[in-house]
């Protein structure tokens, strides 16, 4: 199949698609079964996405308000063969309506980079939509979706802080941004008028948290069972300091939120109904030297744990745990520098990098056994970023860490 108004890939097109197939489809198939679902994906753009999940389930179906980027996406489905994707244009005033009329099992709603360029009745009323049309033992599958409170703002202004602002200071503040088009377009919105500029901002796309999605799902501890803490994720998202500093402050404030919401780019999947008997997440704990190493190991101004060469380290975590997780930069080949001992033994973890040239490279591993403690060290030395663990099956699942503490000027 030919047409001549679309030429070879994007690369930006390419690198999505690449993107959801290697790291977003295992993620979401180690918890949601893909085989045969019907998948529903609001906001399918070009297709990049839609192209990547097609040949894993049994039908999938996009919807989205631009002619132009629909046409784009049947030419790339047609091109690869994919008989069973579905791919729509709908008006914006009639979106929301058509996917609640499509009268058909969903078994996974996907919001794919979509949520943050909605004005707040759009997000809400979309969120709305997805809980409402899902099957009752379905999914919703959020990824990609950047959260307004991390410090910086990677997605549209890239800078720090803005995502903070209320819109009217933001269309005011726009012109200092160091991205050239972002900074453009809000100036060019800003002059016919301030409706126009708000929304300007709100299709650039606009940090998103926690808050919307307790308005229409209530309760996100019941319902919340996969996190972007997960090995699948790490090479396209690495953890950050800005996360860590961020989970600190929800186990003081909010022990009861999932962790899947202190990441800096939000990937989570949502039961359609409140869950009993939910797997454990993965949850940062606090890194932290309890008394004097002797100068084996010490923290860092910017909360990375420095460790000698072959020294152990211990972690203490509060629960049993099943999994562990570990970020670190190593002064030795990364790929095999990483060792965990537990029970007198000492385990490989291959470590793998990441995409986006952030030096933490990260490892994920099953204990042998549950253990509240285990031992880590790296072949000649180096940083630990990042430790993350899981309660095991069947123990308390120890919300928060006890290690945060809440007090008047925290």
């Amino acid at each position: 199949m030919s047409d001549e108004r679309f030429g070879p890939e994007h690369p930006e097109w390419s690198a999505r698609l690449r993107n959801a197939r290697d790291h977003l489809l295992p993620w979401i198939a180690r918890t949601v079964p893909l085989g045969g679902a019907t998948v529903l994906e609001y906001g399918c753009g070009q297709g990049a996405v839609s192209c990547a999940f097609a040949p894993l389930v049994g039908r999938h179906i996009g919807v989205d308000i631009d002619a132009e980027a629909v046409a784009q996406a049947r030419f790339r489905a047609a091109r690869r063969g994919l008989e069973n994707v579905d791919l729509r244009v709908v008006p914006a005033t009639e979106i929301v309506d058509h996917v609640r009329a499509i009268g058909e099992r969903i078994d996974v709603v996907l919001l794919y980079a979509v949520v943050e360029h909605l004005t707040l009745d759009e997000r809400l009323a979309v969120l709305a939509a997805a809980r409402d049309v899902v099957a009752p033992d379905g999914h919703v599958v959020v990824a990609e979706l950047p959260n307004r409170l991390t410090p910086v703002d990677h997605h549209s202004a890239q800078m720090a802080y803005v995502d903070a602002l209320p819109d009217d200071v933001l269309v005011r503040y726009a012109d200092r941004s160091g991205r050239r088009e972002f900074a453009d377009a809000i100036a060019e919105a800003v002059a016919e008028g301030p409706d126009a500029a708000r929304l300007a901002a709100a299709r650039w796309g606009r940090g998103v948290s926690f808050h919307e999605f307790e308005l229409v799902f209530g309760d996100l501890a019941e319902r919340t069972v996969a996190s972007g803490y997960a090995a699948e994720l790490y090479p396209a998202r690495p953890v950050r300091l800005e996360e860590l500093q961020l989970q600190a402050s929800f186990d003081a404030w909010r022990p009861d939120l999932p962790p899947a919401w202190s990441r800096s780019w939000i990937d989570t999947i949502l039961a359609a109904r409140p869950v009993a008997d939910r797997p454990p997440l993965v949850r940062p704990w606090r890194m932290r030297i309890d008394r004097d190493a002797a100068g084996a190991a010490w923290m860092r101004d910017d909360g990375r744990l420095v460790l000698a060469p072959g020294v152990r380290f211990p972690l203490r975590f509060p629960v049993a745990t099943s999994e562990l997780h570990v970020g670190f930069v190593a002064a030795t080949d990364p790929a095999h520098a990483l060792q965990v001992h537990v029970d007198g033994r000492t385990l490989p973890a291959p470590a793998v990098p990441n995409h986006v040239g952030i030096p933490p490279w990260h490892a994920a591993l099953a204990l042998p056994r549950p253990s509240e403690q285990v031992e880590v060290s790296l072949v000649g030395g180096g940083e630990l970023t990042f430790v993350g663990y899981a309660a095991a099956c069947g123990a308390a699942t120890g919300v928060g860490d006890p290690g945060a503490s809440r007090h008047h000027g925290w």
